[in-house]
């Protein structure tokens, strides 16, 4: 029956080996994932949230420029305030395009749909008073003037937080492969243990083979 042990003791060895394989491969499996993710992540961190800011930048720029250049339109030639303030606007609509183009959340979306309408109901605002310089209609300018800057500085907060939930995300991945890594090794060391354990155990059942004195 000893034969019969010992091969019971290697079909634990081969389960267990199986096991560690088994073990390798699903971990395997999780950092692709994790990297993935990981990946994602600081992708959208730049692209969603650095350049998004940038453009949040000079749209605020271009904005002040043109506010600048309203209160001087009783002072200068209006054609060519008219023609400065059209040049800020059409640099607003590209960076509108290309913010478009991004990663938009629900709350990011909401502002971001006000602050188009700002914008256009601004340079209908800015043909009718280049044309009449009516007081009532630069009081309403100023009006989409402080609208417009509020919802930018609303997209910029959201900037703020949404990068740092998406640190917060890849710090959970990291630790979280970082604890699947340490588990791992934990399995890998008692498996190992109990394999040796079972080789000895079945060396011990196999008979020494004597050695005849006579041969020598």
């Amino acid at each position: 029956m000893k034969w019969l042990y010992a091969v019971q003791q290697k079909m634990r060895v081969a389960l267990l080996l199986a096991v560690i394989l088994l073990l390798v491969f699903l971990k395997s499996l999780v950092d692709r994932h994790n990297v993935s993710e990981l990946g994602d992540s600081f992708s959208s961190i730049y692209e969603d949230r650095l350049v998004v800011e940038s453009y949040i930048y000079k749209l605020s720029d271009h904005l002040y420029q043109k506010q600048l250049l309203m209160e001087q339109c009783s002072q200068g030639d209006r054609q060519m305030l008219a023609s400065r303030i059209a040049h800020h606007n059409q640099a607003i609509f590209r960076l509108i395009q290309e913010y478009e183009k991004t990663r938009l959340t629900t709350q990011e979306l909401t502002f971001f749909e006000r602050f188009k309408k700002n914008m256009k109901e601004m340079v209908a605002l800015e043909d009718q008073f280049l044309n009449s310089q009516n007081t009532a209609e630069a009081t309403m300018l100023d009006v989409q003037f402080v609208t417009a800057t509020q919802n930018l500085n609303q997209l910029s907060s959201i900037q703020v937080e949404e990068g740092k939930n998406m640190t917060n995300q890849s710090q959970r991945i990291i630790t979280s492969s970082t604890m699947l890594t340490q588990f791992e090794l934990a399995m890998l060391i008692v498996i190992g243990l109990i394999i040796q354990a079972l080789i000895f155990a079945s060396k011990s059942i196999v008979p020494r083979v004597s050695q005849n004195h006579q041969l020598n």
